[in-house]
């Protein structure tokens, strides 16, 4: 049953398949009899014990290190106005898929509860009518950033910090933690064809 998954895995082109060279040092010679001696599934039974290991490297490979500790807390404090929940938020993982960007941005500023939802499109956009207006600098805390795409839904969101800093969950799986990133990278990341960027500012509280 395995090797039949695995044979489909490699029929449909899935990525992410692991190769027993890459895991047979850390994980041991049972992972050669796993399926057909080349290829082979996390069950369970494999995974135990080396968690950290496999789930950080699949984590960090290839993908941008969250920059939270390289913010200096002059930032954080100036932030804490319009976005009080955004410190505690960086560099952290949600408990399974789901949390998404939107709900991180409001999290940020203070929504309580928003960072373990999937927010649809919807309720976000009637939060961002609600609480920002449109214009913005991607240096200046509580700009919030939306990709569009050409129909105008939107695709992403995220939300600056201040001082060349951006918060932003890059998407709702699991293995996707809250980034802090410079608001080059966190551009870059978000860049997709045929979406827009817009910003929009965050009213000061009262």
């Amino acid at each position: 049953m395995r090797t039949a998954l695995i044979d489909a895995q490699r029929r449909l082109d899935r990525e992410l398949v692991p190769a027993v060279r890459g895991w047979v040092a850390l994980v041991g010679e049972s992972v050669r009899r796993q399926a057909d001696g080349h290829r082979f599934v996390w069950w369970p039974s494999l995974l135990a014990g080396h968690e950290e290991e496999v789930l950080g490297t699949y984590i960090e490979e290839g993908r941008r290190a969250s920059r939270h500790d390289d913010v200096p807390a002059e930032t954080w404090r100036r932030a804490r106005t319009l976005l009080p929940g955004a410190q505690d938020l960086a560099g952290t993982c949600a408990v399974g898929s789901g949390p998404n960007c939107f709900g991180t941005v409001m999290a940020a500023a203070g929504v309580h509860g928003a960072a373990s939802e999937w927010i649809q499109r919807e309720p976000f956009e009637r939060w961002l009518a609600d609480n920002a207006c449109p214009g913005g600098h991607d240096d200046q805390a509580g700009t919030v950033l939306v990709w569009r795409s050409p129909d105008h839904l939107l695709q992403h969101a995220a939300v600056a910090i201040g001082d060349g800093w951006v918060l932003h969950k890059p998407s709702q799986g699991w293995m996707s933690p809250i980034k802090i990133l410079t608001a080059d990278d966190a551009k870059r990341s978000a860049r997709a064809h045929g979406r827009r960027l817009h910003r929009y500012t965050l009213a000061h509280r009262g």
